[in-house]
């Protein structure tokens, strides 16, 4: 037969044990204010805004249609008509010529990558050996505020003052490193362009020496005027890749990298921790200590 313990004789067993209950209670309170007040250091958090723009020009070439040039199958003679879009050269052109697409995610993840946070240690002269790469990377959270074009960087420190210097310093590091990242582009397209006007100048070279060689033999029209269209569209292709040049020129004295990228707001020194909870701590380790009495 089971024994049944009354309402009477539980309350007996813990007047008993009431010295016992309250010492392990107050010792387990004491050691969580402890590790809650002096032990513990206190977390800061300062947070910046960013705001991405996405305004690196198109490189799509004016024109849907372009005269494009082929080869008789039977008697070897340019044949010229006007081609569709899909073989225009100003789309081949615009493909070639290409700024990479970002989207404000796209900016979010770049926030924390190994150049931004290398150059914010460089610059606030960081323990390399405490703040390595990892370290350093869960201290920061990156986040997309309501869907906007607003980026929030936020940075977790021990020191206040530093959790704002960070945070500011990686917010302007992200904006120089966009910057250069938008400047080498532009850079590369001027380059990459630079060489195909090289080469249709070549191309539009040995055109005229071949209409020149046509002429003086006495060809007949026809053949003349194919090389004619020829030396034409060559040159109207020059004249494409020559505009796109100036138009990349533009691009880079305009900066328009440094409009991509704003700090709307700096962060501020924080004033309270955010981190540890002292007397939530303190409250659930009374009652922990409680229940387990």
């Amino acid at each position: 037969m089971e024994e049944e313990i009354t309402l009477r004789e539980l309350i007996e067993v813990l007047l008993k044990r009431k010295w016992l209950i309250f010492i392990i209670t107050v010792s387990i309170t004491l050691v969580a204010a402890v590790f809650s007040f002096f032990i513990v250091k206190p977390t800061y958090e300062a947070s910046t805004t960013i705001a991405v723009t996405d305004v690196t020009p198109a490189t799509g070439f004016f024109g849907s249609n372009t005269t494009v040039i082929f080869s008789d199958k039977d008697s070897g003679i340019p044949i010229f008509q006007s081609d569709t879009i899909e073989k225009d050269i100003s789309l081949l052109l615009s493909s070639l010529l290409r700024y990479p697409d970002m989207s404000v995610d796209a900016f979010k993840e770049e926030v924390t990558n190994p150049v931004v946070l290398t150059n914010t240690i460089k610059q606030l002269k960081l323990d390399p050996k405490r703040y390595t790469l990892d370290n350093f990377k869960k201290q920061i959270s990156v986040s997309v505020l309501n869907n906007t074009n607003l980026i929030q960087v936020t940075v977790k420190e021990n020191d206040p003052q530093l959790a704002a210097e960070i945070a500011n310093s990686i917010a302007q590091n992200f904006r120089n490193y966009v910057i250069e990242r938008n400047t080498k582009q532009t850079d590369k397209l001027m380059q990459t362009l630079l060489k195909l006007i090289d080469l249709q100048n070549e191309k539009i070279r040995k055109a005229q020496e071949d209409l020149v060689n046509f002429l003086n033999n006495a060809s007949n029209k026809l053949e003349i005027e194919q090389k004619q269209k020829e030396l034409s569209l060559l040159k109207n292709t020059r004249d494409i890749m020559l505009e796109k040049y100036n138009m990349l020129e533009l691009v880079k004295e305009s900066d328009l990298g440094k409009q991509s990228i704003l700090i709307t707001s700096k962060a501020l020194v924080p004033e309270k921790p955010v981190a540890p909870k002292k007397m939530l701590n303190v409250l659930i380790a009374f009652i922990l200590g409680g229940q387990n009495s």
